[in-house]
């Protein structure tokens, strides 16, 4: 034991020293927010009936299980609010979330992709994360300038880029504006990108709980975008309620339809697109038609899924990006 202590000391100091060195470049240094993580901690056991949006926000961040620091980057539209984690000197992977939800939704995904990537959670202008809008400007074109502004701030030259939903038909936008910059492209059943939305009975279900939020309705409306709603943190359930009830609609949501075969045929980087068995925006046939029209394209089927596959089967989407990031780039 004598001996146990002091080794165990200086782990302990090297992890630290580790620690205060991943947030010493010069990114963090000039837009880092304070760390607040040890406050965001003292709000798990308050009742989510007492926080507003960005404390219930603030609390869904302690389930990220790695060090992170929190961004607040200055753009014409106003600031951009970024979580960074993993190595300084990692290759960059940029995470683009879907539509109602924010950064906090990749919880499920952010240690394992962390290990080797330097990893950039951005909050979209018009989402429901804690980036502040300035003035709207809300066309498509004006949020693909926004975002390389961002990528510009954050010193990102050749970027891993994944989007999950909504977020996928913005990274698709991103890298058909701009390919050259994207080593990567990861699509996490992506909304409107490959075929339209078919109508169903779930899709109408989510769109009347959007109207009329109701608490007592949250599972039953879980369980139209996930398999295993069981499996979700009662912190980030307080979250997307919030965001649901609180959150406008999306601004550029009559913008998205479905690229041409033309416009995808010139996207050569390798891509990666995950879409679950039991998705309410995509299925077999998505899959499918990617596989056909994409030209490097690793396109799949996730069992036992919903819409956020992140979710739904982490481990399993975890492992799929790290090995395809590892062959690809």
């Amino acid at each position: 034991m004598s001996h146990s202590f002091p080794r165990l000391f200086l782990l302990m100091c090297l992890l630290t020293a580790c620690e205060r060195r991943q947030f010493k470049d010069y990114v963090t240094l000039a837009y880092g927010l304070p760390d607040k993580s040890v406050e965001y901690q003292g709000s798990v056991k308050r009742d989510a009936k007492e926080l507003n949006g960005e404390q219930l926000y603030n609390r869904a961040l302690t389930l990220w299980d790695v060090p992170y620091r929190e961004l607040s980057l200055p753009t014409t539209n106003g600031n951009a609010h970024v979580l960074v984690s993993g190595p300084v000197d990692g290759k960059s992977i940029v995470l683009l979330h879907g539509m109602s939800v924010d950064s906090t939704m990749w919880y499920p995904n952010i240690k394992a992709l962390s290990e080797r990537y330097r990893v950039y959670a951005i909050d979209d202008i018009w989402g429901a994360g804690k980036s502040k809008p300035s003035h709207k400007n809300t066309d498509i074109k004006a949020l693909v300038t926004w975002y390389f502004e961002v990528f510009e701030l954050l010193k990102l030259q050749q970027i891993n880029l994944v989007g999950a939903s909504q977020g996928g038909w913005i990274a698709t936008n991103l890298a058909l504006s701009h390919p050259e910059r994207f080593d990567s492209l990861i699509l996490l059943s992506p909304a409107q990108t490959i075929t339209w939305l078919e109508p169903s009975l779930d899709i109408l279900a989510n769109m009347w709980f959007k109207l009329n939020p109701d608490r007592d309705g949250l599972r039953a409306n879980l369980k139209t975008l996930y398999s295993r709603v069981g499996n979700i943190d009662i912190l980030y359930k307080d979250r997307f309620f919030s965001n649901i009830k609180n959150e406008p609609r999306s601004p550029i949501l009559m913008d998205m339809e479905p690229f041409s075969e033309a416009e995808l045929l010139t996207l050569t980087m390798p891509i990666l697109f995950l879409v679950g068995d039991d998705d309410l925006v995509n299925d077999i046939d998505t899959v499918k038609q990617a596989n056909k029209i994409l030209p490097n394209v690793q396109a799949e089927l996730i069992n036992e899924s919903g819409h956020f596959i992140n979710a739904d089967q982490a481990g399993l989407v975890n492992k799929k990006i790290q090995i395809f990031l590892k062959n690809s780039t």
